[in-house]
């Protein structure tokens, strides 16, 4: 897909008496419950369990706990202490106060909120939501146990709405028809799991923790009343606990990281985005070039920490707006993630993305990264993993860019930017160029191909890297702008590559030499790309790129050379290696 352009650059989630040695075999192995946040990419599975009903101390817990594992309890603070009169099942016994922090004392689980009375939080207006958070709050602090930062909803019913109100005073939110797998580094207010009841077999979760093993995934386990005999219709939402069992030991015996959920949600207390939250208002470095259309706002429209300030970003009617963070300084060996809190409240076409843009150490742009897009109008933690681009870069700002004519209306708030060394391992040393023809000794062929025949031609006049310079493309700008396509290679997306490029601008007007990364999925579609860097002066050199896949669906990968139009460039490309 011709994607990339001068413009696009420019525009830059019963016995309740515990023998004390399982108490302190469970203490002693949970590690995940006191673990750090999660930085680097890896498999982990959480099991969660709904209501706080009591056999999760009785039956759940201790299962667990034979293998060194914990669970996070999400608790309607109204149902703790009831005797069939809560609503999620009027039916069932709940655990008291003491019982439930036990769950966190003695065991090491996680305690998190599920509202105050298990209502569809869909269905309540905003302050009627906020009454239900600030009753919840209230309740746990005022039983010892400290206010959750982990929310479901019940039911798992929401809207658009009231995510917004959640993103306020909580991290995280899960529900529970969001089925499927978290991939990394996670979207913290649509967390996706897999539910477990009656008539979901042990192979079938085990085949759950099988996908999420081998690829590298986070696997969400919602589960609700534990019983050794559970009532055989799936509608009760009971589980055995000899099934429980047996996947506990499974989740052991196969090495996978066990995690609490906030927990394993990728955060970081080393924030390198000044001013992350807006509390100094639109300064320290933050600029926009659409004063009247991208504001602070106060009126609440933010996210934890600080919800009160935050950015309003509304479309422009005839060009598309910026808001362009401070400079940061960083180190180009550094795996970064970038987060944000994006907020968007109507729109008609277009989108808010997302780009990063590269600095060398004298502060001159040198490139920069496409980092993704947010078109649905439900609040999203957007985050992202940066590598920089190449050794050259010394500093990166971030640009939030929204497309004119739109509709967009959108709150940003909490921009976090922290490095996370050690994500990404190393690739092997790959003897073998897995681009084919790359020094153009067959001309242009090989599945290398061209949008402009008549510009993008093979050339034999020794103008290509000096190591072999008898043949190489020669490109001529018109005017529009021409590619060169280089054939799909095939890449794991778990994987970084490094590609170089032979460039020898022989004249050059204006405009650019530029490099993209186009993508594909398994079926050959395309799905978007990365921006690479651009030459903007005549002269002959390498470029070098470092290429990551941006998600686990990118099968395939192709280079894109580009010439921008009217710009008098003549270049020949060569020795194009690809490792």
């Amino acid at each position: 897909m011709n994607f990339f352009s001068q413009n696009l650059k420019k525009s830059k989630f019963v016995s309740l008496v515990i023998a004390s040695v399982l108490s302190a075999i469970a203490i002693n192995l949970c590690s995940p419950a006191t673990s750090s946040a999660l930085l680097a990419q890896k498999a982990q599975v959480s099991l969660t369990f709904d209501d706080a009903y009591l056999s999760t101390l009785t039956q759940a817990a201790p299962t667990l706990a034979k293998y060194g594992l914990t669970g996070t309890e999400y608790a309607s603070t109204s149902c703790v202490a009831s005797v069939r009169t809560c609503k999620a099942d009027p039916g069932s016994t709940y655990l008291n106060w003491a019982q439930l922090a036990s769950l966190k004392t003695t065991y090491g689980w996680e305690i998190g909120a599920h509202a105050s009375d298990h209502t569809s939080i869909s269905q309540l207006t905003d302050a009627q939501l906020v009454n239900q958070i600030n009753a919840s709050n209230q309740a746990f602090t005022s039983h010892g146990i400290p206010t959750p930062t982990a929310f479901a909803s019940p039911q798992g019913d929401y809207s658009s709405a009231s995510l917004g109100t959640i993103a306020k005073y909580y991290t995280s939110h899960r529900g529970f028809h969001d089925t499927g797998y978290n991939v990394y580094p996670y979207n913290d207010y649509i967390l996706r799991v897999q539910q477990v009841q009656v008539g979901v077999s042990v192979a079938q979760v085990k085949s759950y923790i099988d996908t999420a093993k081998t690829n590298g995934q986070w696997l969400i386990l919602v589960f609700h009343e534990i019983q050794s005999k559970p009532n055989a219709d799936p509608r009760a939402y009971e589980y055995s606990t000899s099934d429980l069992d047996q996947i506990a030991s499974y989740i052991k015996s196969s090495g996978i990281s066990n995690t609490n959920v906030s927990n394993g949600l990728v955060t970081s207390q080393a924030n390198l985005m000044p001013n992350s939250s807006f509390a100094s208002g639109l300064n320290s470095g933050w600029t926009t070039d659409d004063t009247a259309g991208i504001t602070l706002n106060s009126t609440n429209e933010g996210s934890v920490p600080s919800a009160t300030q935050s950015i309003k970003m509304i479309a422009n009617s005839t060009k598309n707006t910026h808001l362009f963070s401070p400079k940061v300084a960083i180190n180009s060996t550094d795996t970064y993630i970038l987060k944000q809190y994006v907020k968007l409240m109507t729109r008609t076409s277009g989108d808010v993305s997302f780009y990063i843009d590269e600095y060398d150490i004298n502060g001159n742009w040198i490139g920069g990264q496409y980092k993704g897009s947010q078109t649905w109008l439900f609040p999203e933690e957007k985050t992202f993993v940066y590598k920089p681009s190449s050794a050259n870069v010394s500093k990166i700002s971030l640009q939030i860019i929204v497309t004119k004519a739109s509709g967009i209306t959108a709150y940003l708030d909490n921009v976090q930017l922290f490095s996370s060394t050690g994500m990404a391992v190393t690739p092997p040393v790959i003897s073998t160029n897995l681009v084919a023809n790359g020094t153009f000794d067959s001309g242009l062929s090989d599945g290398w191909t061209t949008d402009k025949p008549q510009n993008v031609v093979a050339d034999s006049s020794n103008y290509g890297d000096p190591a072999n310079q008898a043949m190489s493309i020669k490109m001529t700008s018109t005017t529009t702008n021409i590619h060169l396509f280089s054939p799909k290679v095939q890449v794991v997306n778990t994987k970084t590559y490094n590609l170089s490029v032979f460039r020898k601008i022989a004249s050059l007007l204006s405009g650019e030499l530029g490099f993209y990364i186009d993508e594909y999925d398994s079926n050959g579609n395309w799905i978007g790309g990365q921006y690479k860097g651009s030459a903007y002066s005549a002269g002959s050199g390498t470029t070098n790129i470092s290429y990551t896949p941006s998600s686990a669906l990118v099968a395939s990968a192709s280079l894109q050379i580009f010439v921008t139009s009217n710009s008098g460039i003549v270049a020949y490309i060569d020795n194009v290696k690809w490792f």
